[in-house]
Parts: structure tokens; C-alpha cells; sequence
């Protein structure tokens, strides 16, 4: 995704309350696209089903304790 669409990707989930970040960053992930990196509190499931309707897709690192949302 655009390093746009990752910052108001951020703001939706923000605004939907299904994050509660310590910490935020916005990585680049392939030459012409980035992804949003988000440490802190979050609901898996919930932020799954929020962003399929972007066709997005998300990791999670759970001994680091991080997701990644980025553009397949």
C-alpha cells in the first residue's frame, strides 16, 4: 500500500478503537509500497475482518508482540 493509505489505515482503525498503539511505524515493505507496523494493544479477529473489505493482510509476530498490515 501507499505510505498515505497506511497513515489513514491508522486513523480508521484509531477512530474504530480496535488499536491502542505504544508504538507505529510505517515500514517499506517492497519498492513501491510500505506497511504498517502497530506494537501495542489490538484485537486480532477484529482488525482481520476490518481491513478484508481493503484486501489487505496481516501478520503477526507475537514474540515481539506486533502486527504488520501490508498489500499482498
Amino acid at each position: 500500500m501507499k505510505r498515505a493509505e497506511a497513515v489513514a489505515l491508522l486513523k480508521e482503525l484509531g477512530e474504530e478503537h480496535l488499536i491502542q498503539p505504544s508504538l507505529v511505524s510505517i515500514e517499506q515493505r517492497k519498492p513501491d509500497g510500505f506497511e504498517l507496523c502497530i506494537k501495542g494493544f489490538y484485537d486480532l479477529e477484529l482488525i482481520t475482518a476490518f481491513i478484508r473489505k481493503f484486501d489487505l493482510t496481516v501478520k503477526e509476530d507475537t514474540t515481539k508482540g506486533y502486527l504488520c498490515i501490508f498489500k499482498p
